[in-house]
């Protein structure tokens, strides 16, 4: 582990100018961190404004209050997660800053990361490994996470009882958009380059992207774009599905809560205690809390509108895991599992097409174990993946580039690539975060993540002297970075096993 080389915190240290007032952060290892700063302000179901200006110096050296949750109880298995909760607040516009250098023409690439946990869950700060430090010193840019409203507090779609009302439906992510305003305005002074933002985010902070794609008020305030494990259904049914809704079931739900609350004045006046605990005792589904299609500018998802054509000059990377939510259960070593074994739980499960799907399994990945094949379904993402990327290679805009991960943990026994597995990497803190260990493979792993979400934030193009050429997606080239062990760009890899997934899926 490193040592502490300095820490400095004092007045006259550390301080930047911002359109709002000046701002005091720390250095530590070389890096200036800057917590907790303020973005913007809002009234309860009302489209955030920016922050109102403050007299002398704001320290910026603790974490800023999160979002309140309606459960937070909901929390990933804390080995594999590392969950960490903090003070919440309605007041909880505020973002998280890393950089190296403090100088205005350093112009440093911005990443600026969108944290998960659908949009009812989750905090810029919910799991240890978002810490931007490393990220900032190792890759030279600059680390930005935002916390925003969620659930109730950003999604509820009360439209019909007023003008006042038309955007509460996405306030959520009108909120990022402030958030992204503000990075423009004042990224510079923290050696960034708000000409060269790149906006990415995991599971519900990948959905969080998408949507940001969607709105006509955000252009201009990103450049490139990173969806990981977050792409909406793109194909099917609407209603019933997580992270997507329709504006007449939000409308209908608002409905039931108001009613609930006994009239708008109530449900914008009660404590906001109070309003975390109706919701949940009034909806028993915490998943439907979604950006609302009509609220603001937000026409709907890529699969709900289609992609937006103005969207085509944003290179993007989009990919999931393996198998996100259905990891190994059981610690045995997975590598003393027979393929005997494993086509006999298939042929249980599956009759005559259990040996078909473990033999396809085999073509396609040769080199995982056998027992990974009794993961496989349902393969969450990939397919809305490769549907996404058809449409936006359609556009014949910026490049799109796909990849999966295949990567083994050796925790509880071996476990294959899951949900946030890539996280760590991302942000160089695998060292913290000993479920993704596996040797000397965890090193190598994070070195080809890590530069190729560097190398994309910095040139719109994942590739690195580290990692086999990436090419982009095309419909005729449908290339796919497989992260595992070796890591290659495969075409077409999976045609074959996705089509016999979704025949067993029915």
């Amino acid at each position: 582990m490193e040592r502490l080389k300095n820490f400095v915190c004092r007045d006259g240290f550390a301080e930047v100018n911002t359109n709002a007032g000046r701002i005091r952060g720390f250095m530590e290892n070389d890096v200036y961190t800057f917590l907790g700063i303020p973005y913007g302000k809002a009234k309860r179901f009302k489209k955030a404004e920016p922050v109102s200006p403050w007299k002398g110096t704001l320290t910026a050296t603790t974490y800023g209050y999160t979002c309140p949750n309606m459960d937070d109880n909901f929390l990933p298995d804390e080995i594999m997660g590392m969950p960490r909760l903090w003070h919440s607040s309605e007041d909880c516009l505020n973002l998280n800053i890393w950089t190296t250098s403090l100088d205005k023409e350093a112009q440093k690439p911005v990443m600026v990361f969108l944290h998960g946990g659908g949009y009812f869950s989750g905090s810029a700060i919910h799991l240890t490994c978002y810490e931007g430090k490393e990220q900032a010193l190792l890759g030279d840019v600059v680390s930005v996470t935002v916390n925003h409203r969620l659930n109730v507090l950003g999604f509820l779609d009360l439209s019909q009882y007023g003008d006042d009302f038309r955007e509460s439906g996405n306030v959520g992510i009108l909120d990022l958009v402030e958030a992204l305003k503000w990075v423009q305005e004042n990224i510079a002074s923290f050696g960034g380059n708000p000409d060269n933002v790149t906006i990415y985010g995991h599971s519900g902070g990948g959905g969080k992207v998408t949507t940001l794609m969607q709105m006509p008020c955000a252009d201009g305030l990103y450049h490139k774009a990173i969806i990981m494990s977050g792409i909406t259904r793109m194909e099917g049914p609407v209603d019933g599905l997580p992270m997507r809704i329709t504006r007449e079931t939000a409308q209908k739900n608002a409905r039931i809560l108001v009613n609930a609350a006994g009239g708008t004045d109530k449900l914008q006046s009660m404590p906001v205690n109070e309003l975390m605990a109706l919701v949940p005792h009034t909806f028993k589904d915490y998943f439907f809390w979604s950006p609302v299609p009509g609220a603001g500018d937000y026409p709907g998802d890529p699969g709900q509108a289609g992609i937006r054509e103005e969207t085509g000059n944003i290179p993007v990377m989009i990919g999931n895991a393996l198998c996100e939510f259905s990891g190994p259960a059981d610690s045995r070593d997975k590598s003393q599992v027979t393929e005997g074994e494993v086509v006999k739980k298939l042929s249980e499960k599956y009759g005559l097409k259990g040996p078909a799907l473990y033999d396809i399994y085999k073509k396609t990945y040769p080199n995982l174990k056998p027992y990974y094949a009794l993961t496989l379904i349902p393969m969450a993402f990939r397919q809305d993946v490769n549907l996404f990327s058809e449409k936006r290679a359609d556009l014949s805009g910026a490049p799109v580039y796909e990849y999966l991960l295949t990567y083994e943990s050796a925790y509880n026994g071996g476990t294959i690539s899951w949900h946030g597995v890539e996280l760590p990497f991302v942000f160089h803190n695998a060292e913290d975060k000993g479920c993704v260990f596996n040797g000397e493979q965890t090193w190598v792993t994070q070195e080809e993540i890590f530069n190729a979400w560097i190398h994309f934030a910095k040139y719109g193009n994942p590739n690195h002297d580290l990692l086999p050429k990436w090419d982009p997606f095309t419909r005729e080239h449908r290339a796919c970075m497989v992260f595992g062990a070796p890591s290659a760009c495969r075409v077409n890899h999976d045609e074959e096993l996705l089509s016999i997934i979704n025949e067993l899926k029915g």
